[in-house]
């Protein structure tokens, strides 16, 4: 298991297809912020709008984009009339369930100036992947750098299209792996990185994260976690510090929370033997660490997501 295959099964994660959105303009569409643990993502299918976000510039959109919003930041999807001076007839919006999605239009049966997928990825609070990625994820599924994507994208189109049986677990099913497919084609982009991303893009420095990962619950030290990386002391810390504000064992303590938090919410384990195994010999110095973190005493965390 990679690094970052650790981190989206640390996350929790999930996704779910909500609508198939068939519209004409002009027309503003507000998003409000999602809840926490939720991010919002748009699949252009066909067509072209806008993205607008409170102090930031416009971001237009066209057929083959993918647009994720990693914290479910507010948002207005402005769609205009498809072609330069023709007169919109106001249509109202028609809400449907076809068996596999939500299918809103306001076309009334004309072609519509934009074809969307919209939808949503859970993950759990805090979570460590969620938390190091920018605002904003954009990559389109017409680069060649993705081949994969375009087959995923059409397989989710023609399942929400064609409603068949078991269409609903499949196109949940597709927008968990899009998750996961959209983040490679992004991380493919980027010319450099930095933070947890930068760390495990960096092959001797990911070892260390692997490790971490791997075994929360040795007594690492600087010196333990630069053996990992084949590295001395001091040149690991430089070249950690390149990569990330943060510090190793600060990183540490945040993998070793986000551990804890899975735990919690996925076994009966106690809170003593949760500490335990994440590298914490005192409960009294977890429960410390995990509320500054969350918020919230490990005790109320688990009563807060299900388990007592």
């Amino acid at each position: 298991m990679d690094a970052l295959d650790k981190l989206i099964q640390l996350a929790s994660l999930s996704g779910a297809l909500d609508l198939r959105c068939l519209l004409s303009g002009p027309l503003e569409l507000d998003h409000a912020p999602a809840p926490a643990g939720e991010a919002v993502y748009h699949v252009v299918l066909d067509g072209a709008c806008t993205v607008l976000r409170k102090g930031h510039a416009p971001l237009e959109l066209r057929a083959g984009d993918i647009f994720f919003l990693p914290r479910g930041d507010a948002h207005v999807l402005s769609i205009q009339p498809r072609a330069a001076g023709a007169t919109a007839t106001e249509m109202e919006m028609e809400t449907r369930h076809n068996g596999a999605v939500t299918v809103e239009t306001n076309c009334g049966g004309q072609p519509p100036g934009v074809d969307l997928l919209c939808g949503r990825f859970l993950y759990a609070p805090r979570a460590l992947l969620i938390d190091v990625l920018p605002d904003v994820v954009h990559v389109s599924f017409t680069n060649a750098s993705a081949p994969y994507l375009p087959p995923l994208v059409q397989t989710m189109r023609r399942e929400a299209e064609e409603a068949r049986l078991g269409a609903p677990s499949i196109v949940t099913a597709l927008s968990t792996a899009l998750f996961t497919m959209v983040l490679r084609a992004w991380l493919a982009e980027q010319p450099s990185l930095a933070g947890v991303l930068g760390l495990l893009a960096n092959r001797r420095l990911g070892a260390s994260i692997i490790a971490m990962l791997e075994r929360p619950a040795e007594p690492w030290t600087l010196e333990m976690l630069a053996r990992e990386a084949a590295m001395s002391r001091a040149t690991f810390m430089r070249a950690f510090s390149a990569h990330s504000d943060s510090s190793p064992l600060a990183l540490l303590s945040h993998v070793r929370m986000q551990l804890a938090s899975t735990m919690l919410t996925h076994t009966k384990k106690s809170i003593a033997d949760v500490a335990a195994d994440v590298g914490y010999q005192s409960e009294a110095a977890f429960s410390k660490r995990f509320k500054e973190l969350y918020g919230v005493a490990p005790g109320r965390f688990r009563q807060a997501n299900g388990l007592s």
